[in-house]
C-alpha cells in the first residue's frame, strides 16, 4: 500500500513533473553541499546544510493548517518548497522527501528576515509534518533545510500540574498490599476544553520533551503522563478516545486519561528540576514546577535561569534561586503534590507555597 501525504487530484502530469523537479534540485543541492566542511546537522530536529556564512534558521511557526513561518538570522530570499508527512516516530531529514509532496509556495516576511509558506494542502491535526525549501542571501551564500512541524491546532487547552513522581517505584512484593512497578508520571488537569495535539510537557535539566498525542478533552477532565514503559507493552496503552478503561500500566485509573511515552532512562530530575506544560508552536507556559532537594541545596545545571522563564510568563513566583522553588527533601520517590486548596489552578501564578512532599499519591 502506498503511503499517501496529500491528495490532490487537481495536479496534472505537467504539476507532478514540476514538483519532481523541485524535489530533485533541493536534494541535489543538499548533496552538492555535502562536500563542504561547514555542513552540520543543526539542532532541535532541524536538519540543515550550507556555507559557513549561510543564513540560520531562529524560529519555526506555525499560523494556520495551511501556513508556516520561517524566520531566519539575515534577510533572504527563498525558493517555493515542498512539505511532506513524517513517518511516526522520524525526524526531518533531507533524505526523506517522502510520498505525494504538497507545493508550498514561499512569500517574503519580515523585511524578508523569515518567510511565510502557504501549502496548497490542508495540514491535519495529530500528524506530524516537514517543510523542504532552500534559501539565499544577499551574498549567494544558500541554506538547504528540512524543518519539522506539527499541524496546527486552534485548540490547545490550558493545563495545570497537580502530581509528579520523579523517580520510578520497584515493585513490592512482600508489603501487605503487593505493590506493582510504576513508571515515573506527571498528572495534569485540563483547565478547558480542546484537543491535547500541541501541548507538551518538557523537563528542563535532562532537556526532554514529551509531545501529547492528540485526544479531545473536557475542563477539568485529569490526564496521567506515564515516561516510561512497563514490561508488558500490551498494558500500555494510550487512551485517545472515550474508552478510559484501556491502560493498566502503573498509576493506570478508569477515573482519567493514561497516556504513555518511552521515555528512556531519563526524564525526570529526581533531586531538582523545572518542568513545564506548555505549547509547542508558541513557546507559551501554562503551568511551572521548580524544585531541589533539601540536603546540600546545589544543583549541576541552572535552575534559576528555568525558574525566570516562568516568572517571565507570570506562572511561577519567584525570586529566580533556590530559595523560590519547591524544597524536594532527601528522598526521591516521594510524589510532588498540588495543594489545590491554596491556590485554584490556573487563578494566579504558582509558587512554592502551592506544592507539598507527599508520602504516597494522592489520586
Amino acid at each position: 500500500m502506498k503511503r499517501e501525504i496529500f491528495k490532490n487530484p487537481e495536479l496534472g502530469p505537467g504539476e507532478i513533473a514540476k514538483y519532481v523537479l523541485l524535489a530533485a534540485l533541493i536534494v541535489a543541492g543538499a548533496l552538492a553541499c555535502a562536500f563542504h566542511s561547514s555542513c552540520q546537522l543543526s539542532s532541535q530536529g532541524i536538519q540543515a546544510l550550507g556555507a559557513e556564512e549561510s543564513p540560520k534558521i531562529e524560529a519555526v511557526k506555525v499560523i494556520d493548517s495551511r501556513t508556516v513561518k520561517v524566520s531566519f538570522s539575515k534577510e533572504v530570499s527563498a525558493s517555493d518548497g515542498l512539505v511532506t508527512k513524517l513517518p511516526q516516530g522520524k525526524g526531518a531529514s533531507l533524505d526523506a522527501l517522502g510520498e505525494n509532496p504538497a507545493a508550498a509556495k514561499a512569500e517574503p516576511s519580515d523585511e524578508g528576515k523569515s518567510v511565510v509558506y502557504t501549502f496548497s494542502q490542508k495540514s491535519r491535526l495529530g500528524e506530524r509534518y516537514q517543510l523542504f525549501s532552500q534559501i539565499t542571501d544577499a551574498r549567494g551564500n544558500s541554506l538547504t533545510f528540512a524543518v519539522p512541524f506539527d499541524a496546527y491546532n486552534g485548540r490547545v487547552p490550558a493545563c495545570a500540574l497537580v502530581e509528579v513522581q520523579p523517580k520510578k517505584m520497584k515493585e513490592n512484593a512482600k508489603s501487605k498490599k503487593r505493590i506493582a512497578a510504576e513508571s515515573p508520571y506527571v498528572i495534569i488537569q485540563a483547565l478547558e476544553d480542546g484537543n491535547l495535539f500541541g501541548l507538551e510537557l518538557y523537563c528542563a535539566q535532562n532537556n526532554a520533551s514529551f509531545p501529547l498525542s492528540p485526544a479531545e478533552v473536557k475542563a477539568g477532565e485529569k490526564i496521567a503522563l506515564h515516561l516510561k514503559h512497563t514490561e508488558n507493552e500490551k498494558e500500555c496503552a494510550s487512551e485517545l478516545g472515550d474508552n478510559l478503561a484501556l491502560a493498566k500500566s502503573g498509576r493506570a485509573s478508569d477515573a482519567w486519561r493514561d497516556l504513555y511515552f518511552d521515555a528512556g532512562s531519563d526524564c525526570i530530575g529526581g533531586t531538582n528540576d523545572a518542568i513545564f506544560l506548555r505549547d509547542r508552536n508558541t513557546g507559551k507556559i501554562f503551568d511551572a514546577l521548580t524544585y531541589y532537594t533539601a540536603s546540600g541545596g546545589k544543583t549541576t545545571w541552572n535552575l534559576a535561569a528555568e525558574i525566570q522563564k516562568a516568572i517571565d510568563q507570570n506562572v511561577w513566583k519567584g525570586p529566580a534561586a533556590l530559595e523560590g522553588a519547591v524544597q524536594k527533601g532527601t528522598s526521591e520517590k516521594k510524589p510532588l503534590t498540588r495543594v489545590t486548596a491554596k491556590n485554584a489552578l490556573g487563578a494566579k501564578a504558582a509558587s512554592k507555597d502551592d506544592w507539598k512532599v507527599a508520602e504516597k499519591s494522592v489520586y
